[in-house]
């Protein structure tokens, strides 16, 4: 509302429902809210914090992985190659969140995915197999590279 204002905080709640409900005039309005301890509030702004925390150790997988393959960790993040393998010895390649020590901010978007696919593909292009040749000695076939732009 107007005024001195009010912030309220609630931690480990979620929200069940969610309605809009427009004041009258010239715009404004408010968000009923209702949380799955029964509790509902009118909010004029909802910022909603999602997310979990981030710990290899945390995901039976990784920890696994660690155990035997033991890498650098930041804050439960793994310390990856440039190329997102997990050691320079194993060839096991990460994306996503557990890829943000080296991808940035976008490891968890569509660019990061994007980035992150072409830092691994170039690694892996030398273990595929290589391509036929013809008579003239050019590729048979074309392939497509991480360096080329998609259409």
């Amino acid at each position: 509302g107007e005024g001195g204002g009010v912030v309220s905080l609630l931690e480990e709640v979620e929200v069940e429902s969610a309605a809009w409900r427009p004041a009258g005039g010239e715009g404004g309005g408010s968000f009923d809210v209702s949380f799955d301890d029964g509790s509902s509030e009118r909010f004029d702004y909802v910022w909603l914090a999602t997310g979990g925390e981030m710990d290899l150790s945390l995901v039976p997988l990784f920890a696994q992985l660690l155990a035997q393959v033991p890498i650098q960790t930041h804050g439960g993040l793994p310390a990856l190659q440039q190329d997102l393998s997990w050691a320079a010895h194993c060839p096991l390649h990460v994306m996503g969140a557990f890829a943000q020590l080296e991808l940035g901010a976008d490891a968890l978007n569509l660019a990061g995915c994007r980035a992150g696919s072409v830092r691994i593909a170039r690694s892996l292009r030398p273990f595929l197999r290589t391509p036929h040749l013809s008579k003239a000695g050019r590729t048979a076939s074309a392939t497509a590279t991480a360096d080329a732009p998609s259409r």
